[in-house]
């Protein structure tokens, strides 16, 4: 929720100031998107779902047009109103209901809530919905969590232990990155549709990526809006500014003209200058381009811009254990028209080719080839 107003998670007082800063609810949309796809993808009456009630699940049931006889609501929660305590409740109901699988929707802190209540007693999977998601038990969309769903009942996936990860936010809006294995959940996999943990890389070719963007990239005049990461950064610095390890920072001629900017001012910006650039790296070990850690770009700001407009970066490392990137958006069709094959500036005056994939795509993502 916090990610488009510049925040890093939403968890402890953190989902207040996302609130004042006029973040709005991502968790129902990816919630309808998932139960759009579960009844495309699974036969009538193939899936029963037990479900929260309200907001935190029955709701959207409704609205999706499920079969009233194939789910059944509880009676927790009982407000609009939810915290973390009707997480942990939900989770319990479930379990003594004698669920085979969990799923649910959020991000990494949601995660480490429902491994807390479970443990290993039974699979988990995620529907990826927060601004940090680097545990191994969530799906790499809502499609493609409603599909490993409909899997798992028909007896084709196998179960393996998923890291469940958390990072403290308190840290990171100090923009250090402190990651802790809170410890391992049972999670489904079948066909690259579940997400790897991600991986902290260090090193590359840092200097040589920096100089080919200023010898052959950078352009007087235009506006650079500079991504995460420590690649990205390490570009900041050659052009003389500091930059914000975790948040997006504008820079034209050389000088800041927006520091840890949100959704609101990076439209600001795109608003008062005509040629306009985006420097991303790749999330290692999950190979996200867009979607994790940079979720500042909107799909509205992501359509104004272009595809022809992001500049990436990447050490050979990161890149040489993906087969793909993804793209997530929040929009499937915004994902798929910013899909295709990008050139990644990996050192000086080198590049690889790699071909980013929408991650609601799952035919290409079973096929584990772009």
């Amino acid at each position: 929720m916090g990610g488009s107003v510049g925040l890093k998670g939403t968890d402890g007082r953190l989902l207040l100031e996302a609130i004042r800063r006029g973040a709005k609810p991502v968790a129902p949309g990816r919630a309808r998107r998932f139960l759009r796809r579960l009844l495309e993808y699974a036969q009538p009456g193939e899936v029963r779902v037990i479900s929260a009630n309200g907001v935190m699940g029955c709701l959207y049931l409704r609205e999706a047009g499920l079969d009233p006889s194939t789910y059944e609501c509880l009676d927790i929660p009982k407000s609009a109103e939810t915290s973390r305590e009707d997480t942990l409740d939900v989770a319990r109901e479930l379990l003594r209901g004698g669920v085979e699988m969990l799923v649910f929707v959020g991000g990494d802190g949601t995660a480490r809530d429902v491994l807390e209540m479970c443990g290993t007693s039974v699979p988990v999977l995620g529907v990826p919905s927060g601004v940090k998601v680097y545990s191994s038990v969530f799906a790499v969309s809502p499609e493609a969590a409603a599909e490993l769903v409909v899997d798992f009942c028909r007896g084709l996936t196998s179960i393996e232990l998923g890291e469940v990860l958390d990072v403290n936010e308190e840290a990171l809006q100090r923009d250090l990155m402190l990651v802790e294995l809170r410890g391992r959940a049972l999670t489904p996999v079948s066909h690259n549709l579940r997400v790897q943990t991600k991986e902290l890389y260090s090193g590359g070719d840092l200097e040589g990526i920096a100089r080919h963007f200023l010898d052959y990239i950078y352009k007087p005049g235009a506006l650079y809006l500079l991504g995460p990461g420590s690649t990205v950064k390490h570009i900041a610095e050659k052009l003389g500014v500091e930059k914000t390890l975790l948040g997006f920072d504008a820079v034209v001629d050389g000088k800041l003209v927006g520091k840890d900017l949100t959704s609101e001012g990076i439209k600001s910006l795109l608003s008062r200058y005509g040629e306009v650039y985006v420097v991303l790296s790749v999330v290692g070990g999950q190979g996200y381009l867009i979607g994790r850690g940079n979720q500042q770009l909107t799909p509205e700001i992501l359509k104004a811009l272009g595809r022809d407009r992001l500049i990436v970066v990447s050490s050979k490392d990161k890149l040489l254990k993906l087969k793909y990137l993804l793209i997530d958006t929040g929009d499937p069709e915004v994902d798929k028209h910013l899909s295709g094959y990008y050139r990644i500036i990996v050192g000086y005056g080198e590049e690889y080719v790699v071909k980013a994939l929408p991650a609601s795509d799952t035919a290409h993502l079973r096929e584990g080839t772009p």
